[in-house]
């Protein structure tokens, strides 16, 4: 009589903590949802500002834009990260009407750039973080905890962004990267789309920036994650090398 009570209260401990998960998981991904609502209305604003703002300082060519329309969501992109304004070049990139809307960055909250941490500890960041829909990551948490938010979103149709050189690279050419992108893809088995921004020369008071956007690719399971890191980062430096002189480029403000 004694086992089976016991084992009749186990079985209702078991039960309660599967309904307990099942209401966190619904929580989140409701949460998410509501997140990328909010984003896809806030990304899509930043369209005519983006086209404004650029334009008076760049020269903006863009190659393999069909590449963003023949990819489904969710999916995952991957790019080098050349300036604090990279995030609003993929407003440019996907053009004005999308359906991949929003793009939930991946990013930090500590940077190398004084004026940038100024910005933080005074909240700048943080608001401008929850406007677009961009979630924070710890370096040093790990890389299984960092992409726990990546998950979820993916899990709800959402689409990432991630600069896996985890850092602003400005001395030009692409610099290493962590393995975060690499490890995602391959837990997740959603497409990759490589991303390459480059600088080129001044055109008077605007400089020439090329965006180069490459077809998308997936990362085998069986793939180490140094080598799907590898695999990543070569996609990106060759679409980064034929940045500037891309025959397929479309001037988008010039």
């Amino acid at each position: 009589m004694t086992s089976t009570t016991e084992a009749s209260v186990m079985a209702g401990a078991v039960a309660g903590a599967r309904d307990h998960a099942d209401t966190s998981i619904c929580k989140i991904a409701k949460r998410e949802r509501a997140i990328n609502a909010f984003a896809r209305v806030t990304q899509f604003l930043d369209w005519p500002i983006a086209f404004l703002v650029f334009g008076a300082f760049f020269r903006v060519r863009i190659a393999g834009r069909e590449n963003f329309k023949a990819v489904k969501s969710p999916f995952l992109i991957v790019s080098n990260h050349i300036a604090f304004y990279d995030s609003f070049l993929f407003r440019l990139a996907l053009g004005l009407f999308t359906p991949h809307l929003p793009l939930r960055f991946m990013a930090v909250d500590k940077f190398e750039w004084k004026f940038l941490n100024f910005l933080a500890s005074i909240g700048v960041i943080e608001f401008v973080y929850s406007l677009f829909g961009v979630f924070i990551v710890v370096p040093g948490l790990g890389i299984e905890r960092n992409l726990e938010k990546a998950k979820e979103i993916i899990k709800v149709g959402g689409n990432v962004a991630i600069y896996p050189e985890g850092k602003i690279f400005t001395r030009g050419g692409i610099g290493q990267f962590k393995k975060g992108a690499a490890v995602l893809a391959k837990h997740t088995g959603v497409p990759v789309v490589p991303v390459a921004f480059r600088l080129g020369p001044k055109h008077w008071l605007r400089r020439e920036l090329s965006i180069n956007i490459g077809a998308p690719v997936r990362m085998s399971p069986r793939d180490s994650d140094e080598s799907a890191a590898g695999s990543l980062r070569d996609a990106v430096t060759k679409l980064y090398e034929s940045a500037i002189h891309s025959p397929s480029a479309r001037a988008v403000v010039q």
